[in-house]
């Protein structure tokens, strides 16, 4: 069981688990248990997450600046991150909407008053400087300056990201955290599956 919990931490494939536990096991681990192992794993991180995601600090700031992207993968994905920071924030779109009142309300949630916010022309971000921002934009429509806007504005950094991002969102968020703040990803899994079983059998 917790080779297989540690597998996960270290994003072993399903292949990879079964060549580490054989050598414990009569019978090789099928695809199915490792599958069921690794959701519940999953699960736990989701929990913990969204759970504690109200206790981080905001990006930005006055004089930095905060590049903003929204992207669809099979749901409008909000990601924001600072300039010179690797602390990536992403938010799933409420209702599947994009529009001023949604994107504001995530900005807000992430981002600190008085940052410079750079964003493409999606018309839902024009009244970011009424909530205390400066916003700057950059054309992705202008076949000149298509990525980077003649006084230097882009959010090519921010765009990068999606590549990045599949289904598994937010395994992706927490992974990348505790790679970034330099986290052992098994004892962060534990610590997630304690504070899940906790809520559970403990109420």
């Amino acid at each position: 069981m917790f080779q297989i919990m540690y597998s996960f931490s270290v994003d072993y494939t399903y292949e990879a688990v079964r060549r580490e536990t054989s050598d414990m096991r009569e019978e090789v681990l099928s695809q199915a248990i490792i599958a069921d192992w690794f959701n519940y794993c999953r699960e736990a991180i989701i929990v913990y997450q969204l759970e504690h995601e109200e206790s981080q600090k905001k990006i930005g700031g006055p004089g930095k600046i905060v590049q903003i992207d929204e992207n669809v993968e099979g749901h409008w994905v909000l990601g924001m991150i600072e300039d010179g920071s690797d602390d990536l924030r992403l938010e799933v779109c409420p209702d599947n909407q994009r529009n001023a009142d949604v994107l504001v309300q995530l900005i807000k949630k992430h981002v600190r008053e008085g940052s410079t916010k750079h964003t493409d022309f999606w018309k839902a971000y024009d009244c970011l400087p009424e909530h205390g921002y400066i916003h700057k934009k950059v054309n992705h429509s202008d076949p000149v300056n298509k990525f980077v806007a003649p006084d230097g504005v882009h959010t090519q950094r921010i765009e990068s990201h999606w590549l990045n991002i599949t289904e598994w969102l937010i395994e992706h968020i927490w992974r990348r955290y505790n790679r970034i703040n330099h986290r052992d990803q098994f004892e962060e899994l534990l610590k997630c599956i304690v504070y899940v079983y906790k809520i559970y059998f403990f109420l």
